[in-house]
């Protein structure tokens, strides 16, 4: 495994610790910790093998990335070949990335500034028209970068691109794409191409670039680089926050923390998903009283209570991932009142509600406001999720922490 990745190599030789004293360990523990080893040996091979097949073909692993399609893409580069895995990777960037694209959004502020452009590069690139969508993607990417580093974009030479202790800071990661990607192209060049040459693309020497591997391939890099930013950012305290875990824990700890995994598994899979019909289970604009049975609604309701107040502290704390590139809660207020203060609210509504998992909740928004005398009258997409005061998901029975919300999808608060 990649050296950078200390917590992953840490946790492997703890577990081979744990492994040398299991003998003396009850039989039920002794099959956790084998489950464990497991679920390790499986993601390494997968990373391992991903890189292996795919980096020099352009496709960039990065730690958010989807490991059900990254595992089907090398089950069928090993049964198929190499354009048959490629085909699995094409398929998931052209269809299913869709539901993720406001990600790009919440985990790197650069990209916020670029959401707009972001969507109607997209908009050409589920539309197959490759062409406009490639030049986009790029300059994006360039410029998203450019505004990170405070110097250069993504392409430009001497840029540094690693992280500490993460996959997209890795060798066969963005360092190794940037200098993919960043070829020297000196020649009129007709034949189809499968990589986003930056140079021979933007300096009109690679004509035959419009196909659905290189604007696919583009979408990766992206996401890869939002990871990026989201990594470098939190550098210093994941650092902290792994020396400190460099003191290892008594066995008996590690072994209760086994025990605590597993009755969370056991309570998580008797939890039942319900069909919430909005107007009959709960109205549409409801009150936090008729919230009893459905306490994720409760800072949908909020959040609206907040913006028709004008309640900008409020309202910045509810929609906090909107202004996270802000680092005090005092400058993401003044964010939340630029971007509200002209949005004079006039009503919501809530469409649809979708359970997705006991700590995840789909909701579905149509909200009313009034700016400078135009009426606007939007769909907002909302996660709502259950999670403890170090912000991590948590098991909402056990009420421990709290409901909130993640904006997943909403662009039309941008528009004017």
């Amino acid at each position: 495994m990649d050296s950078n990745l200390h917590t992953f190599n840490k946790l492997k030789q703890d577990v081979k610790i744990m492994r040398l004293v299991s003998l003396l360990l009850p039989k039920k523990e002794r099959q956790k910790i084998k489950e464990l080893e497991k679920g390790m040996k499986e993601l390494e091979e997968t990373l391992l093998l991903f890189n292996r097949y795919y980096s020099d073909l352009g496709w960039c692993s990065y730690d958010s990335m989807n490991l059900p399609m990254m595992k089907k893409a090398i089950a069928e580069y090993q049964t198929s070949g190499a354009d048959a895995g490629e085909k699995v990777l094409v398929d998931f960037y052209k269809t299913d990335v869709k539901d993720i694209v406001p990600w790009l959004k919440n985990k790197a502020e650069p990209f916020m500034q670029r959401y707009d452009l972001i969507n109607k590069a997209f908009e050409e690139h589920f539309a197959g028209r490759y062409y406009a969508s490639v030049p986009l993607f790029l300059i994006i990417m360039d410029g998203a970068v450019n505004d990170f580093t405070k110097s250069k974009g993504f392409f430009a030479e001497g840029t540094d691109v690693t992280a500490w202790d993460c996959i997209v800071g890795c060798g066969d990661s963005l360092t190794k794409m940037k200098g993919i990607f960043n070829k020297g192209r000196n020649k009129t060049n007709h034949d189809e191409i499968r990589l986003p040459y930056r140079n021979g693309i933007l300096h009109g020497r690679d004509l035959n670039y419009g196909n659905e591997f290189v604007s696919c391939k583009c979408v990766a890099l992206m996401f890869a680089l939002a990871d990026w930013m989201n990594m470098k950012s939190s550098e210093e305290t994941r650092k902290a926050e792994y020396e400190k875990e460099c003191n290892p824990p008594p066995i008996s700890e590690s072994i209760k923390a086994l025990n605590e995994i597993a009755k969370d598994r056991e309570e998580m899979n008797r939890w039942q998903r319900r069909e919430v019909i909005v107007g009959s289970d709960i109205p549409a604009i409801p009150t936090i009283e008729d919230c009893a049975d459905y306490q994720y609604v409760i800072p949908v309701i909020k959040t609206f209570d907040a913006w028709r107040a004008k309640n900008y502290g409020a309202l910045s704390s509810h929609l906090e991932r909107l202004f996270s590139y802000e680092q005090s809660e005092k400058k993401r207020a003044g964010e939340c009142r630029k971007m509200f203060a002209q949005k004079n609210f006039r009503s919501f509504e809530i469409k649809e509600i979708e359970e997705r998992g006991c700590a995840m909740t789909r909701i579905l928004v149509q909200a009313s406001w009034e700016e400078n005398g135009k009426l606007f009258s939007e769909e907002l997409e909302f996660g709502s999720e259950y999670q403890d005061k170090s912000e991590k998901i948590a098991l909402p029975w056990r009420k421990n922490g709290e409901w909130h919300l993640i904006p997943w999808n909403v662009q039309g608060l941008y528009k004017y």
